[in-house]
């Protein structure tokens, strides 16, 4: 596992700097390459550790979430990211970090955008859910919520409905699968009826309809806002498809967006463009051999799905965090339920103690 996440290290490599490049692989490899050689116990131990300290920052941020929003409270200090005016300003709370800077009244916890919220939390139920408490499932969900992620609203069912697939019997499976699919086709078209009705309003149709590629008054796709913003972009990674010269395979260079347009953002066309399609490629594979094929192909084929929607507006699977909640998840699947089993039991003795009391 170790000699497989070195090749990873080409989506942090500098090309400008050898010193960057290792600092990276010192701070963004290396982790990998720690959590790919301990015991399964550790690992196991360790993604419980940031789950439950991710839920721990979600209690102690709900409050102050609504102090704000109802009391205006003043922040502890703020930050300014990038230059004043074009940049964003942070309030920095007690755990907790606030930006009116087109994240209005978003929940985000102590991250820098509500979207990290909304994109972690349902991979926390789809992977551990059988690990989670009533009360921690119920956090996860109202700070999903709060967040306002638009990738949060559209997974959160389907991650639920699909969560304890390993769990479920041949015959309760298809029965999922095959009620999902109508319920898919039913929801498909409900939602393209509505979201055609905000065509020619002023404000919805950009927030609703223009999110969505259409052909022939149908949704065909996705329109990722976060690099169509940038003027000329579009154009120019469509050339840069087109061409399949060696850029295409090994990408134009880390922070080439931040040297030709002034700045970045998150997207897996970015990553494309930057760090090329071998490296896409292979993440493909390295994310598709966690996962256990043979004995659970369904969640399996459900699971890859997700993490392609992660990567299409968020293409950092490969950060500790995301890699973390994914590998544990699929590989150490074992665990869950023996924990799971443990805390039945143990519930399950309590009760006969005090009845016997």
């Amino acid at each position: 596992m170790a000699v497989f996440i070195l090749p990873v290290w080409w989506a942090y490599y500098n090309e400008d700097s050898i010193f960057i490049s290792f600092q990276l692989l010192y701070s963004g490899i290396l982790p990998l390459l720690t959590l790919a050689l301990l015991k399964d116990d550790e690992r196991f131990a360790i993604a419980r550790w940031y789950i439950k300290l991710f839920i721990f920052l979600m209690i102690v941020g709900i409050p102050i979430y609504f102090l704000i929003n109802i009391f205006d409270i003043p922040p502890l200090f703020s930050i300014q990211r990038g230059e004043v005016g074009r940049g964003r300003l942070y309030s920095n709370y007690l755990f907790f970090y606030w930006t009116r800077a087109g994240v209005e009244n978003r929940f985000s916890s102590v991250f820098d955008e509500p979207g990290v919220v909304g994109t972690i939390i349902p991979l926390i139920i789809f992977y551990y859910r059988r690990m989670l408490s009533t009360f921690e499932y119920v956090v996860l969900i109202i700070s999903g919520i709060l967040s306002f992620s638009l990738f949060f609203l559209v997974c959160f069912l389907p991650v639920m409905y699909f969560s304890n697939t390993r769990m479920l019997r041949h015959k309760q499976l298809l029965f999922r699968v095959a009620f999902s699919v109508i319920f898919i086709l039913f929801s498909y078209v409900s939602f393209v009826f509505a979201a055609r009705s905000t065509k020619d309003d002023p404000v919805l149709s950009l927030k609703i309809y223009h999110r969505f590629e259409w052909k022939d008054d149908w949704i065909v796709g996705v329109v990722n806002n976060r690099d169509t913003r940038i003027r000329g972009f579009e154009s120019m990674y469509q050339g840069f498809i087109d061409e399949s010269d060696a850029d295409l395979y090994t990408g134009k260079g880390k922070d080439y967006m931040l040297k030709v347009y002034g700045g970045s953002t998150l997207s897996y066309r970015v990553f494309v463009l930057e760090r090329g399609i071998l490296i896409l490629f292979y993440l493909i594979l390295l994310f598709g051999s966690f996962h256990p094929w043979r004995k659970y192909f369904i969640f399996s084929s459900i699971s890859l799905v997700l993490l392609m929607l992660v990567f299409f507006q968020r293409p950092m699977l490969y950060t500790i965090n995301y890699f973390l909640l994914v590998y544990v998840g699929l590989k150490l699947f074992q665990y869950q339920t023996e924990s799971s089993s443990h805390i039945i039991k143990d519930k399950h003795e309590d009760n006969t103690h005090h009845s016997i009391s």
